[in-house]
């Protein structure tokens, strides 16, 4: 009994330093450089893109890909003249949203896509919390 109340324990504690470790990827205490901003924009654009070449695509599929496409992009163009956009992140993160929620994809692919939103959330929430820019600006 008591070996089973230690594995327990430790159990918890280990998935809470991994959701610690998950959450303080984007602050300043784990070295935090914008181009992790970068990688993850490239990253979600790849999976975005990936939906033209494997799934089978109907016209409203491809209506709210096209306009999550758009409003990444736009958040990256701002974000690549040095400009964080949280208003421009809100509308690619709804976009995407939208997409997940109502488009046709193999299962797969709508995991891949909820785990980019999660990221883009996850830099939303560092963002609130000053941990990502400074000023409405990130100068990089």
């Amino acid at each position: 009994m008591r070996f089973l109340h230690g594995s327990l324990l430790a159990a918890a504690l280990m998935m809470l330093g991994t959701g610690a470790a998950a959450r303080a990827q984007y602050g300043p205490e784990s070295g935090y450089e914008p181009r992790s901003v970068s990688a993850l924009i490239d990253r979600v654009h790849e999976d975005l893109g990936r939906a033209y070449q494997v799934w089978s695509i109907s016209s409203g599929d491809r209506k709210r890909l096209d306009h999550a496409e758009h409003e990444l992009r736009d958040f990256a163009n701002k974000w690549n003249r040095g400009r964080f956009d949280k208003g421009e992140l809100d509308e690619a993160i709804s976009g995407i949203h939208h997409v997940v929620d109502q488009n046709q994809m193999p299962p797969h692919e709508r995991e891949v896509l909820f785990h980019d939103l999660e990221q883009l959330r996850g830099m939303r929430e560092a963002y609130d919390r000053h941990q990502l820019g400074y000023g409405g600006d990130y100068r990089y």
